[in-house]
């Protein structure tokens, strides 16, 4: 494939073309909630106003429904949400507004995040397909050209996933490192907040944003600035990445594990070493993602869903009360085995800088379904389109996800690159080198062809 080229933004968007290209395409994938369209303007003017430059500045950003903006509701994708404007933004969107950043609308999400399907968003890849989730409506905004860059949250994979099966690039940082104050939680321990970009380069400029200790997020961890945007083209010589031999791709379907290794064989090219390894038990994974989440999510939710369960989607009242009926001696053995995962990888990553998979094992369900095939087994939608993006969430490591082909159905193929936590710049150099050498983030779905 060509090389693609090395601008610091995508593709060149304004208010106005956000605005011309929600009107032409939304009414087909219903990826927002709410356009803002003259609060935009005012915005954008103000940015140039005040001369700020940098690789946020002017940039055009839908934030998915659990970020409060001020002076709107937060929905969150539910009928049991309170509609009542929000007095101040969250965290991430008031740091993006200081870089320059225009906020111009809100996204659809999957309701409270617990879920992989995002109702009524399509994927505009295939109309009859999901856009993935719950940060589909912000993977669909970024497919269709609509906007350069959608925040999503992550708390199985739910910024990978859309971004997988909507062919553009999704970063989940490390545990601690963006704030997610002014974000409806679903999981406290597994809940991560980051982009859905048009290219890496963006990705990098939105984590530098946004990075930085919080003492009003119980979870935010003191790190390094991680200079991610500084860091892009420092390249992949002399790096060594891990292949696993068990899992991920033996249950991929064949184009996909294909395609996956043909990306790590640029990498090798490009002058990293490709070593194969044992992920230490990826299978079970899931099972403690579920049990850590509907606790969480249950705990938070208990008032609300006593008083308004019927205002719930059932596939969340289940999950709720799921969450309510787990026992503790359930929830300590996953946090039991999360910590002796965490252990397990710490020597995984001694040995090896990143680890290389699918991001998503097979192609998107339609839209309506409730179970889908990964590896000859059939499985609930959540667990078959997460199942390559859990392990990064209980780890707490960053995990990004980069366009690496098509399927033989037409629809895109996605890289996961997996690093040690805190090694959040590193993650995203390596797929800058490997988006540098192919052109697979520059396709765009046939409906949003300009």
């Amino acid at each position: 494939m060509a090389m693609s080229p090395d601008a610091i933004v995508g593709p060149s968007h304004t208010v106005a073309d956000v605005v011309a290209r929600y009107a032409e395409l939304d009414p087909k994938i219903k990826a927002f909630v709410e356009v803002f369209e003259a609060d935009a303007r005012a915005e954008a003017d103000a940015v140039i106003a005040r001369g700020l430059t940098g690789p946020l500045a002017g940039v055009p950003v839908a934030v998915k429904d659990l970020y409060d903006v001020a002076g709107r509701a937060t929905l969150s994708g539910s009928r049991a949400a309170a509609v009542t404007p929000m007095g101040a933004d969250s965290a991430a969107v008031r740091k993006l507004r200081e870089a320059g950043a225009v906020i111009v609308g809100k996204t659809v999400t999957h309701e409270y995040a617990f879920g992989a399907m995002s109702p009524p968003t399509r994927n505009p890849w295939n109309l009859n397909r999901v856009p993935a989730g719950s940060s589909g409506g912000s993977g669909a905004a970024v497919s269709a050209g609509i906007v350069p860059v959608g925040m999503g949250t992550d708390t199985g994979g739910s910024i990978r996933m859309p971004a997988a099966v909507c062919g553009v690039v999704g970063f989940k940082p490390s545990f601690g490192l963006i704030s997610r104050t002014g974000i409806t939680p679903c999981s406290p321990r597994l809940d991560h907040a980051g982009p859905l970009a048009a290219n890496v380069s963006l990705a990098a400029a939105v984590v530098d944003a946004l990075a930085g200790f919080d003492p009003t997020d119980p979870g935010s961890r003191r790190f390094p600035a991680p200079e991610a945007v500084a860091s892009l083209d420092r390249g992949v010589e002399g790096l060594t990445f891990g292949i696993p031999e068990n899992y991920f791709f033996d249950t991929s379907d064949t184009d996909i594990a294909e395609a996956v290794h043909t990306a790590a064989r640029e990498l090798e090219a490009a002058g990293a070493r490709l070593v194969p390894i044992v992920f230490p038990t990826p299978e079970e994974c899931g099972d403690a993602v579920v049990a850590i989440a509907a606790a969480e999510a249950a705990l938070y939710h208990r008032e609300r869903f006593a008083t308004r369960r019927v205002d719930f989607e059932p596939d969340v009242a289940a999950a709720l009360d799921a969450g309510l009926d787990l026992s503790a001696v359930d929830l300590l053995e996953a946090l039991e085995f999360q910590a002796a995962l965490k252990k397990a990888c710490n020597a995984m990553f001694a040995e090896v800088d990143a680890v290389i998979t699918p991001t998503v094992g097979t192609e998107p369900p339609p839209f309506g379904a409730t179970s889908m095939v990964l590896g000859g087994q059939e499985m609930s939608t959540l667990s078959g389109l997460n199942a390559y993006t859990v392990q990064a969430n209980l780890l707490g490591a960053p995990g990004l996800a980069v366009p690496a082909g098509l399927t033989r159905g037409g629809m895109p193929v996605s890289m996961h690159i997996m690093t040690a936590p805190g090694a959040d710049a590193l993650a995203l150099a390596i797929g800058r080198a490997y988006e540098k050498r192919t052109d697979w983030g520059s396709l765009v779905p046939p409906l949003a062809a300009r």
